[in-house]
């Protein structure tokens, strides 16, 4: 969008003091080179246009200087000098036929563009001394009788001019302030919703006797889609990773929602029960968002390590051998929220001491070459993991090179080559194997 002439004028009032005064030295550097290379252009007097340079040149020393904050406020010094610049360029220019007059626009935008009424003032006697410079040095009117009243005529309407850029800045600068009040109260709740996304994933890892978790979920913006959780149930522990379709703010109140529906089918021993779960409530009160997930969600047996788990259009999930081989836990079937009659099926794998279940949003594959042939790197990365936290720090020293274009999860479940034949829940003096982080 093309800004509007108020919000051109907000901001050179924003700019600072060099930067302004650096674009009227170079007109006024421009113009002694015309009047000194272009035959056209009278040199009326040599030693006004010599004192102009030195002028500038000086103000151009002062508004460096002036643009610390400390010394902010007396910056307006540099516009006032100008406009007796331009009154020594004109009289060493030819006077009133001096082609350099307009130059003077510059220092009244600078006054006229701040803040309060006492600025239209200011510009308007600015103009009054550019034109009344040269009959100071002792041009005389008798020359040209019309330049007095033409100059004087000329400052009534560089006043009116000054007038309406003053208002038009005010409210430049008034609609900029509530919009910046509203980006702010905006960032401010933003920041809030992705506090409250991270608190909803799991801060420590599973109290799980032989088996360690780890997990983080690193959002490419404030909030993000994707998810990972982990519970208890009886017997063992329900886990899962979710991928809500798209990114930012809507996508993280679904992967909320996706979340508190799945922990509901808690105590159904079939994982399709939470995807039909969860597809009921997209299709029905999520409708009008048109939204979708892919999950990967799995019940864990501590006992013997069986693993029931249920894919809804997500296959990013791998079980690696503790004997270095791996294979991916692919899926043929439909995302939940996306046909309303999808349905779903449970597979079952067992976990033997050593074995790791890896789940990861498809934000991994984007740290490589964005296709399915990254799987077999973060195969790699997982076979060589001696722990559930090892493989996770791995991807998140990848995620930490710079920004990602999409969320970046990842979930590990491993059971412990020390696997007890009586795994459990720890006792409350046991403390878990692994850790979890959100970011």
């Amino acid at each position: 969008m093309t800004p509007g002439p108020a919000r051109i004028l907000t901001g050179l009032d924003e700019l600072s003091p060099l930067r302004k005064q650096l674009t009227f030295a170079a007109l006024f550097l421009a113009a002694a080179l015309m009047a000194a290379l272009v035959p056209t252009v009278e040199i009326s007097n040599a030693l006004s246009l010599l004192a102009g340079l030195v002028l500038v040149a000086v103000t151009t020393v002062l508004a460096g200087i002036f643009g610390r904050p400390a010394l902010l406020r007396l910056a307006t010094i540099v516009p006032a000098l100008d406009f007796i610049a331009v009154g020594l360029l004109r009289h060493g220019t030819g006077e009133s036929h001096s082609i350099f007059a307009a130059i003077l626009l510059l220092p009244m935008l600078w006054f006229a563009a701040r803040p309060g009424r006492r600025y239209v003032v200011y510009a308007v006697l600015g103009t009054i001394l550019t034109v009344l410079v040269p009959f100071i040095l002792g041009a005389k009117p008798d020359n040209n009788p019309n330049e007095l009243a033409r100059g004087l005529f000329n400052a009534m309407v560089f006043a009116i001019g000054a007038a309406v850029i003053n208002e038009l800045a005010a409210r430049a600068r008034l609609h900029l302030g509530t919009a910046r009040q509203e980006a702010t109260a905006a960032s401010e709740e933003l920041s809030r919703a992705a506090q409250i996304q991270k608190f909803l994933l799991p801060k420590e890892a599973a109290l799980l006797a032989g088996y360690e978790t780890a997990g983080a979920c690193i959002p490419s913006k404030a909030v993000g889609g994707d998810f990972f959780d982990w519970y208890a149930i009886d017997g063992g522990l329900g886990f899962t990773l979710g991928d809500v379709m798209g990114k930012g703010a809507g996508a993280g109140m679904i992967a909320a929602t996706t979340r508190a529906v799945i922990r509901s089918s808690r105590n159904s021993e079939d994982p399709v029960k939470a995807l039909m779960l969860t597809s009921d409530c997209l299709a029905t009160e999520l409708s009008q968002a048109a939204a979708f997930a892919t999950l990967f969600h799995a019940r864990l047996r501590a006992a013997d390590g069986r693993v029931v788990f249920s894919d809804a259009g997500h296959g990013l999930s791998l079980l690696v051998r503790a004997n270095g081989t791996w294979e991916r836990l692919s899926s043929r079937e439909m995302p939940v929220g996306l046909m309303p009659d999808a349905t779903w099926t449970s597979r079952e794998i067992t976990l033997a001491p050593g074995d790791m279940i890896v789940s990861i949003s498809d934000g991994v594959l984007d740290l490589y070459d964005g296709t399915l042939a990254a799987v077999a790197e973060v195969a790699k990365l997982a076979c060589n993991a001696d722990s559930a936290q090892g493989i996770v720090d791995a991807v998140k020293r990848l995620a930490s090179g710079g920004s990602n274009p999409d969320d970046v999860t990842v979930l590990a479940v491993r059971r412990s080559e020390l696997n007890t034949a009586h795994a459990g829940y720890h006792d409350s003096g046991t403390r878990a194997m692994s850790s979890v982080t959100g970011a």
